[in-house]
């Protein structure tokens, strides 16, 4: 393996974990227990603790798989240590690159223990929070829907949105919804614009749950327009159909969202408390940068447009708050 300049930098995660992992396992005495021991390479032990760690942060594996997923976690394992001790042995351990890396990477596993540890004291929705909840939000449960958009992603520079814009609403005008997309698509080609075309269905718990009433109140062939750094996405709706979810099937979401929103509060509390009693000095351009900040307008987030829809992009969803309850099946 040719290692670069870089190369410190690229290891420092698997150094990282594998030292962390290392540390885990042993009795009072520091030592590991012959029991609790899975493979030795080239003496350093690897423990079923390791492996056990690494499975639950897999998530549920269903029981058929998870003789197979060990299987691979331990040949990652035995893989991950190969690397450290040719890194130890280059003293790769001494890089400063390394060094601050690792660093960087225990305040931040310190930094998530410590909030974590706040937002344990979270509880779940009351019955009466999860039953106002659910009669506040029909477009979630009795009226739920499964939406299906085509939209067009336009490379466009800010400049160029509004022409965009103008001609969206010139063909919004014609009787006939169902060419509007290809009429537009025949113009952006004759203005050298470049654009991707998808088609993405999304149910209602995977859309801006503060914009959600706005795409319940769609019908097929209405139009969204939403403008970007990158360009502009025009969506419209081609298809939807009501499924909805009964107070008993929609309770363990609302009761976990709930408890998120709550773990949110807190955490937002706490960081808000420390900073009030922390003594923060902002120095030379830093201090500069943080009067200009001061002084900026706030800004406004955009509405939202449906974004193109993929199992792992649902399921990992870190924004739980604003993403209805997909977010929170975690």
């Amino acid at each position: 393996m040719q290692i670069t300049t870089r190369g410190p930098v690229r290891l420092i995660l698997t150094i990282g974990i594998a030292l962390t992992l290392a540390a885990c396992g042993r009795g009072a005495d520091g030592e590991k227990t012959a029991s609790q021991v899975a493979v030795k390479v080239n003496g350093d032990e690897i423990t079923v603790h390791q492996i056990n760690q690494a499975m639950q942060r897999l998530g549920n594996v269903p029981e058929a798989q998870a003789k197979r997923a060990q299987k691979q976690i331990l040949d990652r394992l035995v893989d991950q240590q190969l690397l450290v001790q040719q890194a130890m042995e280059k003293k790769l351990d001494r890089d400063p690159n390394v060094l601050a890396t690792i660093e960087a990477s225990k305040r931040h596993i310190l930094a998530q223990a410590y909030i974590q540890h706040v937002m344990g004291a979270a509880a779940k929705g009351t019955e009466d929070a999860v039953k106002e909840f659910y009669i506040k939000h029909p477009e979630l449960f009795q009226e739920r829907r499964v939406y299906r958009f085509t939209q067009l992603a336009i490379a466009a520079p800010a400049d160029q949105h509004e022409a965009i814009r103008a001609k969206l609403e010139e063909l919004d005008k014609q009787a006939d919804k169902g060419k509007i997309l290809q009429q537009l698509v025949d113009w952006l080609k004759k203005e050298n614009l470049q654009f991707r075309a998808t088609q993405t269905t999304q149910a209602a718990e995977q859309l801006p749950l503060e914009a959600l009433p706005r795409y319940h109140q769609m019908k097929v062939g209405d139009l969204l327009f939403q403008p970007s750094a990158q360009g502009v996405v025009v969506a419209q709706l081609t298809a939807s159909q009501t499924q909805p979810l009964n107070e008993e099937q929609a309770k363990p979401y609302i009761e976990q969202f709930l408890q998120n929103k709550e773990r949110l509060k807190l955490s937002e509390e706490e960081m808000k408390r420390l900073r009030a009693e922390a003594k923060i000095e902002y120095v030379g351009d830093f201090a500069k940068l943080q009067e200009d900040k001061a002084a900026a307008p706030a800004e406004q987030p955009a509405q939202a447009a449906p974004a193109e829809s993929t199992a792992e992009g649902s399921a990992e969803s870190k924004d739980f708050f604003e993403k209805g309850i997909q977010g929170l099946r975690r």
